[in-house]
């Protein structure tokens, strides 16, 4: 048995569409793939969610064509250019929860799940105002008196990262974002 780790969003009628929603849908399917309990299926490792205009689109997919493997795929009717149109990233992370839940919904009832992990995972979310705020790494000083802490802060358009140095009673010292460094790894990598 697998146990799903992932969660795709897929658009399967254009390639440029599908890729900009990937990007501007990945803070919260990165976030509901990170509350995920243990759900386990026989040989998949992900669910892949397409994303369709109607459920008569399903009939005329070849999911061959668009299968990222050792994923369970199910369909959902989405709106992706109103979704995309929209220009209040709380409003886009808000339909694309509603996508993500209910695509796990239908794979839930598919492959037998507690659907209250999911309610709970939907909840914890909304209460939490879709932010998406996670630690990359964590290191102790040697003196065992202060930690380091890398922290991404992941949004619709972008994903801003911090060190955070703090005291063992959890008193900030420094926080500082990260900006400079990524853009000379950038400047680099486009050879500038």
């Amino acid at each position: 048995m697998s146990r799903i780790k992932d969660i795709q969003l897929y658009v399967p009628k254009n390639k440029d569409v599908n890729w900009t929603f990937f990007h501007e849908t990945r803070c919260i399917t990165f976030l509901y793939s990170r509350l995920l309990p243990k759900l386990t299926a026989k040989e998949d490792k992900g669910i892949q969610i397409y994303c369709v205009e109607s459920l008569k689109q399903k009939e005329q997919i070849d999911t061959f064509a668009h299968i990222i493997f050792d994923y369970y795929p199910v369909f959902v009717v989405t709106n992706v250019e109103a979704i995309l149109a929209l220009t209040s990233d709380r409003e886009k992370k808000e339909h694309t929860l509603e996508i993500v839940h209910e695509g796990m919904k239908k794979a839930a009832q598919e492959l037998n799940w507690d659907l209250s992990d999911l309610e709970e995972i939907y909840y914890t979310i909304k209460k939490t105002g879709y932010e998406n705020i996670y630690p990359l790494l964590k290191k102790s000083s040697p003196n065992k008196k202060y930690v380091c802490n890398i922290i991404c802060h992941h949004e619709v358009r972008n994903i801003d990262v911090y060190m955070e140095v703090k005291k063992r009673n959890g008193n900030v010292i420094n926080k500082t974002r990260m900006s400079r460094i990524f853009s000379v790894i950038t400047e680099v990598l486009n050879g500038s």
